[in-house]
């Protein structure tokens, strides 16, 4: 039998980037145990089952094993977390010290800005070489963010830098195909204008961004793939301009019930503009970031208080969108622009937007990016047309 060197196993193997997690649980004496792992894997959907593989002398895994409770919870890592991932991997004691972290219901510590939780209940160990093979099952799980993960490869930490994502959740094959088709004229916006874009689809009251290509010019920002923000006023207004009447019913209904007549009169007035022009848009930096940031925080599904906090955020943006015409001499907090993508029996299935970056943007620049998008969206629009079935 031929025998492999080590060294070689490593060097070959450590070309295949892995994503980075830390496991999670409480000891009897209610103190947190962690490790950090490189070996996940989700294992089976029917039962749900999700395993990796620690090395048989780690003092953690043993901390882990050397306990009551049966109960364990897998973080996945953030690209931002790597001291995170090496303080937990070379302390032996207190190794969640100067980190936050929340229990959840079932009593695993939750890291917090991780991109997942798993909470899982001990499955089986079983022998595998100088590893086990631990197998949990899962009993809750959920996103915590859309951060980008950690990965480890050739011996370091990074993350990658996507092309372009897109996510299927909450929609169906049929859309995700026609997502599909319209991707190549969403990359190469992103190329052209050295910007992120994103295409949105409407789910009854909800927008979910569904894609992604290009990278944020924004300090802080992550991708907005798989981000949810209620259809209501000022928000989704291309959806609510070119989706019909009873679209626009739909948006203008949604109205903070706080709102006064003059406000609904606006949002009215709004959508002849988005009609008029062909894209909607948001300048402000800080009101559109927060209702991002609301969001977020949102559809975690962790706070059922968030969301009435983000309908609050939405109302007091209403000025921020489709309020104002862009000039060629002025210089703006360009936010997003936004336009429609009609598939083939005339229906504004997605909307196409372009991101803006921090600070002021000359008023030219942001006109000949609105320009732009339009042909984008134009061009997927036939895409649609004469592709899909």
């Amino acid at each position: 039998m031929t025998k492999i060197d080590a060294y070689e196993f490593r060097r070959v193997l450590g070309a295949f980037p892995t994503g980075v997690v830390i496991v999670t649980g409480m000891d009897d004496a209610g103190q947190p145990l962690a490790m950090t792992v490189g070996s996940f894997v989700s294992v089976s959907l029917e039962p749900a089952l999700v395993g990796f593989l620690p090395t048989k002398t780690s003092s953690s895994w043993a901390a882990l094993q050397n306990r009551t409770g049966t109960k364990f919870g897998i973080n996945v890592l953030a690209s931002d977390q790597e001291d995170l991932c090496r303080a937990v991997a070379s302390r032996k004691t207190n190794k969640l010290e100067g980190f936050e972290w929340e229990l959840s219901k079932n009593g695993s510590p939750i890291l917090t800005d991780s991109v997942a939780f798993i909470d899982c209940e001990m499955h089986s160990v079983s022998d595998a070489g100088d590893h086990d093979w631990v197998m949990g099952k899962v009993l809750d799980l959920f996103t915590l963010s859309s951060n980008l993960p950690l990965l480890f490869f050739r011996g370091g930490y990074g993350s990658f830098a996507p092309g372009s994502m897109a996510v299927n959740t909450d929609i169906s094959v049929k859309l995700l195909g026609q997502l599909d088709l319209i991707r190549p004229h969403m990359e190469r916006l992103a190329t052209e204008l050295v910007a992120e874009v994103s295409v949105m689809t409407r789910v009854e009251t909800e927008l979910i961004n569904v894609g992604s290509a290009g990278s944020s010019t924004r300090q802080g920002r992550s991708s907005r793939v798989g981000i949810h923000v209620p259809f209501m006023p000022p928000i989704g207004g291309v959806f609510a301009a070119f989706g019909g009447p009873e679209a626009e019913a739909q948006w203008l209904a949604q109205v903070h019930p706080d709102a006064d007549h003059a406000l609904q009169t606006h949002f009215e007035a709004c959508l002849a503009k988005v009609r008029e022009r062909g894209y909607a848009a948001g300048i402000g930096h800080e009101r559109g970031s927060g209702i991002e940031l609301s969001a977020r925080v949102a559809y975690s599904g962790r706070d059922p208080e968030a969301r009435q906090r983000l309908l609050a955020v939405v109302n007091d943006a209403a000025e921020t969108f489709n309020a104002s015409d862009v000039t060629a001499e002025g210089d703006y907090e360009f936010h997003s622009a936004t336009a429609p993508v009609f598939d083939k029996d005339g229906a504004c299935l997605f909307s196409m937007t372009v991101w803006g970056s921090d600070g002021l943007t000359s008023g030219a620049d942001v006109v000949a990016t609105v320009e732009r998008l339009k042909l984008a969206a134009d061009a997927a629009s036939q895409e649609l047309q004469f592709r899909s079935h």
